[in-house]
């Protein structure tokens, strides 16, 4: 069948705010769950054609080239934020092939099923890990299966107009049996622009050594992937990174597992082997999951860069987000890291009902406190289903995410805590970042540490980015 996948663009207002502060950074990568969809569908036989609207492609684009492939099949990602983008191209999708199934999976349906199918666009919703359950759905698409749409586990779609959520599926108990990412079917990887502090050369590839996160921090959404980790083979990640290198023309490779250096002995035994490639790369880690011996260790494997949350310098405030950490474990992992040789990013969630004047000062300033190359003050967003948001609904409060779900987003805002008035917090998030980057002493360490001309432009672009907010 041809299956014809579908990336929504973003809308730069709602994801970066109406000034052009961070709309200048916005990280443009490849969707790897669209590319997961299209490698287990070319393998089982089906054509498959993506469509990355975030590359100038306007609707007559869209149209176009859809009506051109001509779908039988077609499936839309959606995070929260995008969600409405991703109902409007169903719409567009919808007039052009009524006899079309469309199909939207991704981290909103996921965790929204009831707002997902109550946009009216979409057949079936699939919810979670998509591979197994996306295969089966094109399949009785293609009356290749001769059973109810009931039957198939992890989906939901409308009958007689109320939700129907079918049976969950299992996990994949093991990600080595996926193929690698259908690349090719997206532009070239060199048409991306990954957010500045990420990358030193581009082009950037993406990828995952693992799924799921054992952690229970309440502000995150584990819809898609679950709470259950599992954990790629060295060898399957190293061909991964072989075919990142030599097909598509990667200089350097960002690794976006949710805890990378959860299992010491995968990072040990990958360490060893991706030394071999002289390859630079970084990743996103928690400070407890970290030890001074392993990163040294990953440094000397090519790794330059590590990410960290750290989400606040109050103790109070980690406690309520449930992080695991102390103010203590945070200072203590950059002082590891950086004597290892690494540069740090570091996460902060500004905003979380728990949020005060005082924890926020207090947050600014131990990220001043600290060695640190990047700081990200996130707005917090009760994003659906996440223990946060399940306990202000509780309490009766309403999210309504029609607006400002994106975390760089300063102008608009579907919560604010009790302790701020709207633009008392929308000041303190600026002054906040205003407060970190325009150091004097911070820019001359940043400008002497550029060490390629690609990084320099990224450089500029995001210092421009925090004069415009």
């Amino acid at each position: 069948m041809k299956i014809l996948l579908i990336d929504p663009s973003y809308n730069l207002e709602e994801i970066g705010g109406k000034k052009r502060g961070f709309r200048q950074v916005i990280n443009k990568i490849p969707s790897l769950g669209l590319g997961y969809l299209a490698a287990v569908s070319e393998r089982a036989g089906h054509t498959v054609k993506i469509i990355d609207c975030n590359f100038g492609i306007d609707d007559t684009g869209l149209i176009y080239a859809a009506r051109e492939f001509n779908p039988a099949v077609i499936g839309i990602t959606a995070t929260t934020p995008v969600f409405r983008s991703a109902s409007r191209v169903a719409g567009i999708m919808r007039n052009i092939f009524p006899d079309a199934v469309l199909v939207c999976g991704g981290p909103h349906p996921s965790a929204c099923p009831q707002d997902a199918l109550s946009a009216g666009a979409f057949d079936f919703l699939v919810l979670g890990e998509g591979e197994e359950t996306f295969l089966e759905l094109v399949s009785h698409a293609g009356n290749k299966i001769n059973i109810g749409p009931e039957n198939i586990r992890g989906i939901a779609f409308l009958r007689e107009g109320r939700l129907f959520i079918t049976q969950k599926r299992p996990r994949i108990e093991n990600p080595d049996s996926l193929p690698f990412p259908a690349r090719h079917l997206f532009p070239p990887l060199g048409a991306y622009r990954p957010t500045p502090a990420s990358y030193r050369r581009l082009p950037l590839g993406i990828m995952m050594t693992s799924r799921g996160c054992p952690s229970r921090c309440t502000f995150c959404d584990r819809a898609v992937f679950g709470e259950e980790f599992r954990q790629r083979s060295t060898d399957s990640v190293i061909a991964e990174i072989e075919e990142l290198l030599r097909r598509y023309g990667a200089r350097e490779v960002r690794f976006f597992d949710d805890t990378f250096t959860i299992n010491p002995a995968f990072v040990e035994d990958l360490c060893g082997k991706i030394k071999k490639l002289r390859i630079p790369w970084t990743c996103l880690t928690r400070v407890t999951a970290v030890n001074p011996d392993m990163l040294k260790l990953m440094r000397e494997a090519g790794c330059w860069q590590v990410l960290f949350g750290l989400e606040s310098g109050d103790n109070c405030v980690l406690r309520y987000l449930a992080k695991g950490n102390t103010v203590e474990d945070n200072r203590r992992a950059v002082a590891w890291a950086r004597e290892a040789g690494l540069r740090v990013r570091a996460d902060f969630l500004v905003g979380s009902p728990w949020e005060t004047k005082e924890s926020l000062k207090r947050t600014v300033q131990f990220a001043k406190s600290l060695p640190l190359d990047y700081a990200h003050f996130n707005k917090f967003v009760p994003f659906p289903e996440t223990a946060i948001y399940k306990g202000l609904i509780n309490k009766g409060r309403h999210i309504f995410f029609n607006g400002g779900s994106y975390i760089n987003n300063h102008s608009e805002f579907i919560y604010t805590p009790d302790a701020f008035d709207k633009n008392e917090y929308q000041y303190l998030l600026n002054k906040a970042y205003k407060e970190f980057y325009l150091r004097p002493a911070y820019l001359l360490r940043k400008m002497l540490a550029i060490r390629t001309v690609t990084e320099l432009i990224g450089q500029i672009r995001g210092l421009a980015s925090i004069l415009y907010l």
